[in-house]
């Protein structure tokens, strides 16, 4: 094939350790990769990482370095008939594997490797951006060791990007070039190789890099995986950043997922959570305004009501915090399932119908609001299940006001107790 119709990130891809750039953990001087490398050591491995930071490119080295009989898969498409039929073809000597996206293998097909990773038959490198003890079964992650790539840093990916500038011939006039390159290539070398292709020209007549950064703009290369782990990082520090109170890290992982893409009634559903479940009752008008910005999104659309949103978002990370109702919550699921098999008492049954009401549903309840204080001594529990305090406010808040209500009624049920 013409060298020119293979993309870059192929044409350019290292072959050796010497010129593989990153990961200096795992294949730099004292790097355990290395040593298996050079000392012939090949074992089944899983490498995960984020997109574009040398899993595949390894995996490759370590194959060619093996000279062993090799077969290069996808995840997607893998074949166990297939599969079985070319490990009997080869029986006489080891398989290796690589299989990319190997998260994209169900159950049954992690099952057929099994026996073959077990007696030898073959060894696996599977590459993978998802967590493994999630998407691997526990059979087949106990067979392989697991080695976490991590995202390349700046100084990684403006030497790949001097590399490919060397192949083409090209000069960069402006170093900080490589800067935009590196941000808009979201820290994925295969990102960044790509830009480099769709762009070479420009990149060859651009002398100012704000010049260059209008153009990427223009074309909106910003890019987001909305089902990627950066997906589940990112609004994991959107939460944990509103949850510890900081204002301007919440502001910050807010405009992040912004400006990658995110759906901002995504952002919008988890502030009604975190209003529940960080906040409650220590502000109980925070789930009114979560729920109210999220309809005021649905009305406005973008860019307006990403406006809404974070004001709500400011609103509920300046908010006192309280967890009060959330472990009233947990508490209280497993205290009930625990008494399932008790019965609701008869005096609180809705009597429906005539024959509820001859069965005694509702008799002798009391109807609070008829006596003094709207309050009357009662054990609403089912017979033979404890009273149990399942909620406990805080001191901080609108829950400061629950504290007082709280020995307010204590004090009330107390009171008549003693005059019964």
């Amino acid at each position: 094939m013409d060298s020119k119709y293979i993309p870059y990130a192929q044409r350019f891809r290292p072959e050796n350790l010497e010129s593989f750039v990153g990961q200096k953990h795992l294949v730099g001087e004292n790097g355990i990769i290395r040593k298996f490398i050079y000392n012939n050591i090949f074992i089944s491995m899983i490498f995960v990482g984020p997109p574009g930071v040398g899993k595949t490119t390894l995996a490759n080295i370590i194959i060619k370095k093996s000279k062993l009989p090799k077969l290069y898969i996808n995840g997607i498409n893998f074949s166990t008939t297939n599969l079985k039929k070319i490990i009997e073809e080869s029986k006489s000597s080891t398989l290796i594997i690589l299989i990319d996206e190997i998260h994209r293998m169900n159950r049954i097909q992690q099952d057929a490797l099994l026996p073959y990773v077990e007696d030898g038959n073959i060894i696996i490198i599977g590459t993978t951006t998802e967590n493994p003890s999630y998407e691997l079964i526990p059979a087949l992650l106990s067979r392989v060791t697991v080695f976490r790539f991590n995202r390349l840093e700046e100084d990684d990916l403006k030497k790949i990007a001097k590399n490919v500038f060397k192949e083409l011939k090209i000069e960069v006039n402006d170093e900080s070039i490589y800067k935009t390159l590196i941000s808009f290539s979201n820290y994925d070398a295969r990102q960044l190789i790509n830009l480099i292709q769709n762009f070479s020209e420009e990149i060859k007549n651009i002398k100012d890099s704000k010049e260059f950064e209008k153009l990427l703009i223009s074309k909106k290369l910003i890019q987001y995986d909305k089902k990627g782990d950066n997906h589940y990082h990112l609004i994991s520090a959107f939460h944990k950043s509103v949850r510890g109170s900081d204002v301007n890290a919440s502001i910050y992982y807010f405009a992040r997922m912004i400006v990658g893409g995110e759906d901002p009634l995504y952002i919008g559903r988890r502030m009604i959570r975190i209003a529940s479940e960080d906040i409650g009752n220590a502000d109980p008008q925070a789930i009114v305004i979560a729920n109210t910005t999220y309809e005021v999104y649905e009305k406005l659309g973008s860019p307006e009501g990403e406006l809404a949103l974070l004001q709500c978002a400011i609103y509920l990370a300046l908010s006192p915090k309280s967890v009060s109702v959330y472990r009233a919550y947990s508490t209280s699921i497993e205290y009930a399932k625990k008494t399932t098999h008790k019965d609701v008492p008869f005096k609180l049954r809705n009597p429906v119908t005539e024959f509820d009401r001859k069965e005694g549903y509702g008799k002798d309840y009391k109807y609070p609001p008829e006596f003094e204080n709207s309050f009357v001594f009662e054990n609403y529990f089912p017979d033979g299940v404890e009273e149990k305090n399942f909620y406990f406010p805080v001191e901080r808040g609108f829950e400061r006001e629950m504290i007082k209500r709280i020995e307010y009624y204590k004090h009330l049920k107390e009171k008549l107790k003693n005059e019964k």
